[in-house]
């Protein structure tokens, strides 16, 4: 493997921002990685894992040494009563275990197609969409610890899911690469269609007529009706929260806001974000090449040459604004470098 220096970022993150790392390591075996993490602590060099880059904004040049993870690999592991149980190498493109798992007739996947990025990052932030999340069809992964270099295995839950959440975004933020995520998915098909866009979708027919492939086409649908294809226009998906309140909070709010649209969850109430910067004025705004998208709200994007800090001024004016007028603060699911 060869270390490089002065590496441009701009074709590893979806937002399609100028950046810099001062060295980059593209790894694609584990003995890759053992040498990385040496020349890392060798030279005192902070470390960034980069997957698909697909969850990253970047404001500024990284001064320490990447972590391109392209590693890749399905590993059939064995089945117990309905559950089959898949191994799969980080660096494996998200849509390519969809499809492998489409192809086996292996099922629990489907709406969350079109998720950009790889599998390794899917349980940093524990990625979901359409009524599923992956802690619904997660079993373990293994990562190495970047300190000690010694590999670990993570239970369920030991990750502590939470909605775009677990240990290695919060406590263990930056202390672990994760290098496999073994999959507990269904040899039986069973659709997930409570959420409302897919419900309308399927209006009028019964599920058990619904294949595992008319689900997929489905949640491919929806998702480009409203979100831009990262391919074309620089964006990362939701750049935002759906931010949870208080029961209390929420009914005063209903008060003043009678249309609000919310969800009950066990934490409390779920508010949906693209409401809310719909209705403080942002949907469609652009300044530049910096811009929210007019389908989805909670999506930013690059039309072409947009600098990291002027997404991220974007971002705080519409942070700002959604506080100023309803007093939720909402946070951000992209990780800003």
């Amino acid at each position: 493997m060869m270390i490089q220096k002065n590496i441009s970022l701009k074709p590893f993150n979806t937002f399609q921002v100028e950046a810099n790392a001062a060295f980059f390591a593209d790894i694609r075996q584990q003995s890759d990685i053992a040498e990385a993490l040496e020349f890392a602590h060798d030279n005192s060099l902070p470390i960034l894992i980069l997957g698909g880059g697909s969850n990253f904004l970047f404001t500024k040049n990284f001064p320490g040494i990447v972590l391109h993870i392209n590693t890749k690999g399905i590993e059939y592991l064995g089945e117990e009563n309905e559950k089959v149980y898949l191994k799969v190498q980080a660096g494996t493109v998200w849509e390519d275990l969809l499809d492998y798992a489409m192809k086996e007739g292996f099922y629990g996947l489907e709406n969350l197609t079109l998720i950009p990025g790889k599998v390794g990052s899917a349980p940093v932030q524990n990625i979901g969409a359409y009524g599923i999340e992956l802690k619904d069809v997660f079993h373990s992964l293994e990562a190495i610890d970047l300190n000690s270099g010694l590999n670990q295995t993570f239970t369920l839950a030991e990750c502590q899911f939470g909605y775009r959440q677990s240990i290695f975004k919060s406590s263990h933020k930056g202390h672990y690469l994760i290098t496999s995520v073994t999959f507990a998915l269904s040899k039986n098909f069973h659709p997930h269609l409570d959420y409302t866009d897919v419900k309308e979708y399927f209006e009028g027919q019964l599920p058990i007529a619904i294949s595992p492939q008319a689900l997929r086409e489905a949640i491919r649908q929806i998702r480009l009706k409203k979100l831009p294809e990262v391919e074309k226009i620089g964006s990362a998906g939701s750049f935002f929260k759906n931010p949870v309140i208080s029961e209390d909070t929420f009914q005063s709010l209903l008060t003043d806001f009678p249309h609000l649209t919310s969800f009950k969850v066990p934490e409390g109430i779920k508010i949906s974000a693209a409401w809310l910067i719909s209705h403080c004025g942002w949907k469609g705004y652009r300044q530049g090449d910096a811009g929210v998208w007019p389908q989805q709200p909670l999506v930013l994007v690059n039309y072409g040459k947009a600098s990291g800090e002027e997404i991220l001024r974007l971002a705080n004016k519409i942070i700002q604004s959604v506080e100023d007028r309803f007093h939720i603060h909402l946070e951000s699911e992209v990780n800003i470098i």
